[in-house]
């Protein structure tokens, strides 16, 4: 046979099989995870009393490259919580609004259904552990009970993003903050740069397919795990993929290294979109179907479809290694597969 014509013949296999093996989850079985206990060494905050993105923006304690997490689709528009002023020194927030975690190591904020009596645990394979009122440990990350009464339940997710306050406060100003009382109420620390040992101590093998610091947005729909590489150098981006038999539109901004994940579906009709570079800032993506502009939020801005909001999908913004640990069965997303 032709040996060009053989190669062009089984070029296309090899690269399936490559797209493939990316994809699939890794084959190694879940290396034994270690648990360094720590307990008090971050003291939690219970319910502070609450403000308005504006009202507390005009103290000017809050600087405007500020990295917030902001939780979606509730009263006020949502709200948003400066990590620096009050999760950098508790680690954890037990609040009406939600119970949310702080682990700077794993590179993120996690966001779930209200409850109280959670603290800082400890570190479990490089990934954050807060312990409940009733001794049940519980990964940060994941939500998911490992040791204790509750072991094998699961915290229930709030639709949550990590973005900038300024970005934040320029799409709804009218949103829920908490009140700084002058910068005189709560403790604050420096963010960390880099991995606490603790962490590193802790964190064991890696899986390979990514750097452990790479940056990914974890998806979860139904059984099935995504991680979704995010690349830095991409003002916008929007990846168009299915998760567990479900169609899924990832949104990455990157003036605010912000990534989240939507339904693409409104009033049962499914859309197409895309970044749109010529959008404004505050609605940088787009369908094809309607042409209506889209916010980081998932709010339709501009155009027939101003108004709807997209059903946020179960995701979370975290490094690489973290992921890994708690989903070893995950698959990652393969571009052109």
């Amino acid at each position: 046979m032709n040996p060009p014509r053989l190669f062009s013949r089984v070029l296309p296999m090899l690269l399936t099989v490559a797209l493939a093996a990316a994809a699939a989850p890794h084959s190694r079985s879940a290396p034994e995870r270690k648990l360094l206990a720590k307990p008090g060494l971050y003291k939690p905050l219970t319910e502070p009393p609450c403000s308005y993105c504006s009202t507390q923006h005009r103290s000017g304690l809050v600087k405007t490259e500020d990295r917030v997490v902001a939780w979606l689709r509730a009263a006020h528009n949502g709200g948003a919580i400066p990590i620096r002023h009050f999760l950098s020194a508790p680690r954890v927030i037990n609040d009406t609004y939600g119970l949310f975690f702080y682990d700077p190591d794993g590179g993120y904020v996690s966001a779930f259904k209200k409850d109280y009596g959670y603290e800082f645990y400890g570190w479990r394979g490089g990934v954050m552990v807060a312990r409940g009122r009733d001794g049940t440990l519980w990964s940060a990350l994941s939500g998911v009970a490992f040791e204790g009464p509750q072991k094998g339940k699961r915290l229930e997710r709030i639709p949550s993003l990590v973005t900038d306050w300024g970005y934040w406060l320029m799409l709804h100003p009218e949103s829920t903050a908490y009140n700084l009382f002058g910068g005189t109420k709560y403790p604050m620390a420096v963010l960390p740069t880099r991995m606490s040992a603790e962490a590193r101590q802790t964190m064991g093998e890696v899986d390979p397919r990514l750097k452990p610091e790479a940056l990914v947005l974890g998806v979860e729909v139904g059984a099935e795990f995504r991680a979704f590489p995010v690349d830095r150098a991409r003002e916008r981006a929007c990846i168009l993929d299915q998760v567990g038999g479900e169609p899924v539109a990832v949104f990455w901004y990157g003036p605010t290294a912000s990534a989240t994940a939507y339904r693409p579906v409104v009033d049962g009709r499914k859309l197409t979109f895309y970044a749109d570079e010529i959008s404004p800032e505050t609605a940088p993506f787009m369908d094809r179907e309607t042409g209506t502009r889209w916010s980081l939020a998932g709010r339709g801005i501009d155009g027939p479809l101003k108004g709807k909001e997209l059903t946020w999908v179960n995701s979370v913004q975290c490094r690489w290694y973290a992921w890994a640990a708690e989903h070893p069965e995950t698959t990652l997303y393969a571009p052109g597969k």
